[in-house]
């Protein structure tokens, strides 16, 4: 590292203006070391600013009572910081030592070890062991008949949603709860029946079931369901308990090789735009039935398009009874739900019954008037007393519904896992994610030998449930005992239920999924990237289909997330003025850069996929692209050449003696090594040819017969001093091998046009990559840098003529 000697610059400052930096360096080895000490006033910048005399006390004042630090130390490069300060010895085990160390860890037997093991996949042991009796017992009674009392309409709702018998949706009701209190670790989700997991569950059904089984029709067209060698074979339970199966087998599985963390890829934009996207097909699922249409189910892409037609086509056809029904239980939902639900709540703590207070008036007057036969309304039917026995379901369908099982056993995980997240954050516990999953796996495989559909976690039953004053799933077990009473007694009495009745209760029910629509403006607002998931999540899902998107929103989500890998944030890097900080010039103004020294930091791990942007992000910032540059030097010694044959042809003494002249001179600037006093070796050129605004936008520059007719580039086109490029590493978190290559290559360009490149802040595993690599190669180690300041001391001393330039522009006084 050469030494400077002793220089004194003294120049004369504005008026009023005035500013003292005091620089050391102090040999000391090869190393210098400095300190700084400032005393800054600028008043002309203040007045400027508008800033007065008071705001300045007032700051300096504030400045006084913040902590400050003084650094004094040598300037460090990474081999040097390495050989002075020992590193921590790195250990290596064989795969036989790691293999031993494994099972000690992880495979004994112990009672502490039962221990734990029952509480992990029994949560439910860990949570009665601290349960309290008197705090508990009142609250989840009173939240467990809540939930009952909309478990019963819901149940039936969904069922019917779900294109099986209202009846069904009663067991899933049961047997969810029931199963989940034992294996799952959220107090507050209530299980059961979901809109959403419901829908996506009826395309399969209406697909595969028989149509004599259920009320939904299915045709052979194009943008209908397209019937299949299974279809017609089987019942819609049937089929529903076996696409159940499936999605436990899915869930277990997926339990058991540590996957709870996958839904951490649906991002909380995608999992809003989905439900929203999937209420709005619930919604238009109910809409025949509010209406009392009979019209064929659809599905496929473009669904809700053809139902929305054939509904227009009919509407003429509308069921007035059904219609002024389901209109008057739509009202009375809303002014319920607006106005009576928190009068209500502080007097017994829970929401008015309404949904429940429906079924029953719509059963009695049912029955009394004979809905079914006088105003040809759509009723329950026969609903069986008791349970149903425990049977296994079909398992030869399976080929045909794998992927929309696996999206379901994605789906319903996911909502389930949010859910529990945020009252476990709301009430301080914990949930494990890979236990959740494990509990829906058993809750599905339990509840599909019970004639049941899928269960999943639902968003207003477990609103109703954690505002109803709910502490543990106690609250579970309370319910289950009110719907096993139901299921044995009182199940026939719904025999007469209007359809039309439970369709009001879920479009209102979905008034909360719709409210989501008001996250729109502000999501916008806040991020173009999370407003577009949002959007396309929720587009796809509408127009196309359910299953369809899912995985566009997700395949979208994956998409913003390359594009933002791949094209990082690339900084240019300032020096704020007197300190060892470096920020980006485009955020802070008072940092200014580096003469001679571009800093750029690359915001990104450098791999294979941003490799190529990064080098042109390079040559951008620079504006040197040394490719270019080269290929223009190039052209110079050409014309140079032809202009010597010219003149050596001509026999003219004077122009052979200039034209060995300018050669000689083009030959040494062209093999000149990087000089201070000239970065770019080019202050022998004809004087004729102006290089100085050499850059990257100037590759096809038009030669003549003569040097002087060269065409000059423009002298807007700077940085052709640049004799620095310091690139900050700090954000690599790794780099692959083309990145290792893609470095290699931009050092060797740039170290052609005579600009040397410096890395700084490489993590310990980049420089590891960087040496199995054979980087050191193409770059010494005494390049790379232990921070951005000590690479930037080193350029410093490095281009003195350029410093004292600097310094002389700057108006300050310099003592080296």
């Amino acid at each position: 590292m050469p030494h400077l000697g002793k220089v004194a610059i003294s120049n004369a400052i504005n008026a009023g203006a005035a500013g003292n930096i005091n620089r050391a360096f102090v040999p000391d080895g090869d190393k210098k070391s400095y300190a700084f000490t400032t005393d800054i006033s600028h008043q002309k910048q203040d007045l400027q600013a508008g800033i007065t005399s008071d705001d300045k006390s007032k700051n300096v004042e504030e400045k006084r009572h913040r902590p400050r630090y003084v650094v004094d130390r040598a300037t460090y490069t990474q081999p040097e910081f390495d050989s002075e300060f020992a590193r921590v010895p790195a250990t290596k085990h064989t795969f036989k030592e790691q293999a031993g160390m494994f099972a000690r860890e992880n495979v004994y037997c112990s009672w502490r070890r039962l221990g734990s093991l029952l509480m992990t996949v029994l949560p439910f042991l860990g949570i009665m062991r601290r349960y309290r009796v008197r705090e508990y017992l009142l609250n989840d009674i009173m939240a467990g008949i809540t939930v009952a009392i909309m478990q019963i309409p819901q149940g039936m709702g969904y069922a019917m949603l779900a294109a099986v018998p209202p009846v069904y949706g009663l067991y899933v009701s049961f047997f969810g709860p029931l199963v989940y209190f034992f294996f799952g670790t959220s107090r507050h989700v209530s299980i059961g029946t979901f809109a959403v997991v419901s829908l996506m569950l009826a395309g399969s059904v209406n697909r595969l079931a028989s149509t004599a089984s259920t009320e939904v029709n299915i045709t052979d067209s194009l943008t209908r369901t397209e019937p299949s060698i299974e279809s017609g074979k089987y019942s819609a339970i049937e089929v529903a308990s076996s696409i159940t199966l499936l999605v436990a087998f899915f869930q277990l599985g997926m339990s058991v090789l540590r996957l709870g963390s996958l839904s951490t890829y649906l991002s909380d934009q995608l999992v809003v735009g989905f439900t929203t996207g999937s209420s709005v097909h619930v919604f238009t699922s109910q809409v025949k039935r509010v209406l009392g249409l009979d019209i064929p189910s659809f599905s496929g892409l473009f669904n809700i398009v053809y139902t929305y037609i054939e509904i227009f086509k009919r509407i003429a056809e509308t069921n007035i009874a059904s219609l002024v029904i389901s209109l008057i239980c739509i009202v009375l939902l809303v002014l319920s739900k607006q106005f009576l639900d928190d009068k209500f709540k502080k007097l017994v703590r829970t929401p008015v019954p309404m949904e429940l207070l429906l079924v029953i008036s719509g059963t009695s007057l049912s029955y009394v008037f004979n809905f079914g036969a006088k105003y040809d309304l759509e009723i329950v039917g026969e609903i069986p007393t008791g349970l149903p026995p425990p049977s296994l379901p079909p398992i030869d369908i399976w080929v045909t519904v794998v992927s929309d099982a696996f999206a379901i056993a994605i789906v319903a995980f996911t909502i389930n896992l949010s859910l529990g997240k945020i009252f476990a954050k709301k009430h301080n516990y914990e949930i494990n994610s890979n236990q959740e999953m494990f509990a829906l796996g058993i809750v599905n495989a339990v509840t599909s030998c019970f004639s049941g559909f899928i269960s999943s976690a639902s968003l207003s039953r477990s609103l109703v449930q954690e505002g109803a004053g709910c502490k543990t799933q106690i609250t579970s077990l309370v319910s289950c005992s009110i719907l096993l009473f139901v299921l044995l007694f009182l199940g026939p009495l719904f025999e007469y239920l209007p359809n039309c009745v439970l369709a009001a209760i879920i479009v209102v029910a979905l008034k909360g999924m719709f409210m989501q629509y008001k996250q729109l403006p502000k999501l916008f607002r806040h991020s173009k990237t999370d407003f577009g998931i949002w959007v396309v999540t929720w587009a796809s899902t509408v127009f196309l289909d359910v299953t369809y998107g899912l995985g566009i929103g997700v395949g979208f989500s994956l998409l913003t997330i390359i594009w933002r890998t791949n094209h990082p944030q690339v900084a240019v890097m300032g020096r704020l003025e007197d300190t060892n900080i470096y920020k980006d010039i485009s955020i802070y103004q008072p940092v200014f850069e580096l003469p001679c020294i571009k800093i750029v930091r690359f915001e990104a791990s450098l791999y294979f996929a941003n490799a190529e942007y990064f080098r042109n992000m390079l040559y951008a910032v620079s504006e040197v692209t040394p490719t270019k540059l080269k290929r223009l030097r190039l052209r110079v010694e050409e014309k140079l050449k032809k202009k010597k044959d010219s003149e050596c042809t001509n026999g003219s003494q004077h122009s052979i003696e200039s034209h060995n002249s300018c050669s000689s001179r083009v030959s040494a600037s062209s093999d000149e090594s990087l000089e201070p006093q000239d970065p770019l070796g080019l202050s022998n050129y004809d004087s004729s040819v102006d290089l100085s605004g050499l850059g990257h936008d100037y590759v096809d520059i038009e030669v003549t017969e003569t040097s002087a007719d060269i065409e000059k580039p423009p002298a807007s086109v700077t940085d052709a001093d640049l004799k620095f490029m310091i690139i900050d590493c700090s954000m690599f978190s790794y780099v692959d091998i083309t990145g290792v290559q893609t470095l290699a290559q931009i050092i060797k360009e740039y170290d052609e046009v005579d600009i040397k490149v410096i890395l700084v802040s490489c993590r310990h595993n980049v420089r590891a990559m960087l040496q199995q690599s054979g980087f050191y190669k193409t770059l010494s180690a005494d390049r790379l840098f232990l921070t951005v300041h000590d690479a930037v001391l080193f350029a410093v001393q490095s281009t003195s003529k350029h410093l004292l330039e600097y310094e002389k522009t700057s108006s300050i006084v310099v003592h080296f």
